[in-house]
């Protein structure tokens, strides 16, 4: 376990894929649907957890496509439900979490995003690319394991490593496809 400052109040661990995943998605997809109803005009996980074979998180992301003027009344209606909103100034998104029940533990965390950030979305091309290439799921699984022992701790090293190793992938795909 890592602990981690700043917006993170919660000790960030590496746990291995379980088929159980999807699952506990698909009722979080729910539970966030069935609380946005027509706000939200599209969900779709991001990150890794999702993604057979990869350490991440215990903790399932959504990006949530909701109107340019909706993220408030979104996060409002969340909130009513018991998450908790992050602040995120230097994002362009709303971000909110819930935490596992009885517990100062997150499970969930719910990107609010406008449409022009949904259609530009760096976390969407990488899920995929993750999921479609499991030669870069199990590099991005190693590189994971190795920014944690490298890190000391700290989550921005920890971030910045797996960011370093993102912006590769992105580029190169990008120029081979290119």
């Amino acid at each position: 376990m890592i602990p981690v400052c700043g917006r993170y109040d919660y000790a960030v661990e590496l746990v291995p894929y379980d088929d159980g995943v999807v699952a506990r998605f698909e009722q979080d997809r729910a539970e966030v649907a069935n609380a946005l109803g027509l706000l939200a005009r599209a969900i779709e996980p991001i990150g890794s957890r999702l993604v057979p074979g990869i350490v991440a998180k215990p903790i399932t992301d959504l990006l949530v496509l909701v109107g340019d003027r909706d993220a408030p009344h979104a996060a409002a209606r969340l909130a009513r439900r018991g998450f908790q909103p992050i602040r995120l100034d230097e994002l362009s998104r709303t971000m909110l979490r819930r935490y596992r029940a009885g517990t100062a533990v997150p499970d969930l965390h719910v990107h609010l995003v406008g449409p022009r950030v949904w259609a530009a979305s760096p976390e969407r091309a990488f899920y995929r690319l993750l999921r479609d290439h499991p030669e870069v799921a199990e590099a991005y699984s190693a590189v994971k394991r190795l920014a944690l022992g490298l890190s000391g701790g700290d989550p921005r090293r920890y971030s910045a490593v797996k960011g370093e190793f993102i912006e590769w992938v992105a580029t190169t795909v990008g120029e081979a496809r290119g």
